[in-house]
């Protein structure tokens, strides 16, 4: 296959003359893969996608950006394993292999087509630089990069090979009829249709990269890419003024899937606040509510859009969503199995912590087995009557990515790190805040205090104050 900078799409675009906004582009099955590959995306790889792709200007995610960045410089001495902290720092996707058949990849994940076994043929694991559990000698499991075999020769992802589709600017996949069309065209007050031109545009990498990140923020993706390629200055600060322009409604909780439970167990968090203005100004926990943390960066965008409903204001991802959930035809589709890989994605195995909070699906692990023939040892998923199965290593070491029996504190940004005195002195006189306007307030987090943190988390840079905040006013009067 190509390399991702090689790869590119040739799109006919209807816009609108006078505005030169788009209405709806013609997409092939291809494009329309990439496109729906995004809902699979876990947060913390589109937050290291972004910093790869741009750098320095890469843009700031709500507070996942800085709880990226806490994980990332927190000392792995704080993980089970070494290897723990690297799985979340490059979580990966559960639709990995069907995903590395797109035409154009933007996700640089490794798929889990490969496996690691220890020298004595028993123990097996899908991540490296694991030991083994046979030996005396804690064999360590490098450099030994085994083939799973039996992989699907389909070339479509998701959608049929041979579909059409009409793609609204902001983010609907419609079938390419005339029924679509007129509907477009309606919705959109064209009675005249002299007013539109069609023009034909090339997207690749670049282009794919800078639609993943609008999609994020703006309900005209597509214009803003466009826009961006003929003035990328102008569209940066198109960008900065919608950001300013969004304001998070705190004191609204997330409208949650129905299919969600509420049934939860609590986690214990001291916040200081400021009395006056409810904010949490940082936060002091054990291990479990950091797990809980770093396990938002390993849910992917469809299932977010899953927990939260129609509240995640994940700009045009609603719409992209909404698009696949609503196809009464599924015809166009290659499966059930890929439309559920869509509108609810799982978590790949290993990645869930026994203090999760939220409602995640995770992956059976699949038995790795080994079997000697023609002089060779081969290693599968599918086992035979000559094949022996071998033990599987959790990665993480432990029921939980993060060690107990150490308190860590939390900024208001979800930066993750070790309690620092100073660091909460230099923080009140940063903010200018008396003391005497400080109290340490306790909350018990469970499932609707933690979805409102991961909304918050999307696109507040404040996500424990503005996802708190409810649930401290309401404590706050049922004490009076």
């Amino acid at each position: 296959m190509a390399a991702a900078e090689e790869v590119q799409f040739c799109l006919k675009v209807m816009m609108m003359k006078e505005s030169n906004k788009v209405l709806y582009a013609e997409v092939d099955n291809d494009f329309a893969d990439v496109l729906l590959s995004f809902l699979t995306l876990p947060l913390g790889t589109i937050v290291r996608l972004l910093i790869k792709h741009y750098g320095n200007k890469a843009p700031i995610i709500g507070s996942l950006s800085s709880l990226y960045a806490g994980l990332l410089n927190l000392d792995s001495c704080h993980f089970w394993t070494e290897e723990g902290k690297l799985m979340l720092l490059n979580p990966r996707n559960s639709y990995g292999f069907q995903c590395s058949r797109l035409k154009l990849q933007i996700d640089d994940t490794p798929p889990a087509t490969q496996c690691f076994a220890c020298e004595n043929f028993t123990c097996a694991s899908m991540y490296y630089k694991m030991t083994c559990l046979c030996s005396t000698l804690r064999n360590i499991m490098t450099g030994r990069e085994l083939e799973i075999e039996a992989q699907s020769a389909d070339k479509s992802v998701f959608t049929a090979q041979t579909a059409s589709f009409l793609l609204t600017d902001d983010l609907q996949i419609l079938t390419n009829t005339s029924t679509s069309l007129l509907q477009v065209l309606k919705l959109n007050g064209i009675g005249d249709t002299s007013v539109l031109e069609e023009r034909t545009l090339i997207f690749g990498l670049k282009e794919i990269m800078e639609l993943l990140k609008r999609s994020l923020v703006s309900q005209t993706p597509i214009t803003d890419v466009i826009l961006s390629i003929s003035s990328a200055a102008g569209t940066l600060n198109k960008r900065q003024k919608f950001s300013a322009s969004t304001k998070y409604e705190s004191d609204a909780l997330p409208q949650t899937n129905e299919n969600v439970s509420s049934d939860s167990k609590k986690i214990a968090l001291k916040a200081l606040v400021q009395k006056s203005t409810h904010r949490v100004l940082l936060a002091q926990t054990r291990h479990e509510f950091i797990d809980f943390l770093f396990s938002l960066l390993i849910i992917p965008l469809g299932r977010v859009q899953f927990l939260l409903g129609k509240s995640t204001c994940l700009g045009s991802i609603n719409n992209l969503y909404r698009s696949i959930s609503n196809w009464e035809d599924v015809d166009y589709m290659m499966s059930k199995e890929a439309v559920d890989a869509l509108l609810d994605p799982q978590i790949p195995p290993y990645y869930l912590s026994s203090y999760q909070i939220l409602s995640l699906n995770q992956q059976s692990s699949s038995a790795v087995h080994f079997r000697y023939k023609r002089g060779r040892y081969f290693y599968t998923t599918t086992p035979d009557l000559g094949s022996t199965p071998m033990k599987m290593i959790d990665p993480k070491g432990h029921d939980s990515f993060v060690k107990g029996r150490t308190m860590y504190m939390v900024t208001d940004d979800l930066v993750v790190s070790t309690p620092s005195s100073a660091f909460i002195i230099s923080t009140l006189n940063r903010m200018k805040i008396p003391v005497s306007d400080v109290e340490e307030q306790e909350l018990g987090i469970g499932i609707e205090e933690a979805l409102s943190i991961l909304k918050a988390s999307l696109f507040s840079t404040s996500a424990l104050s503005d996802g708190l905040k409810p649930f401290l006013m309401r404590q706050q009067k049922q004490e009076k």
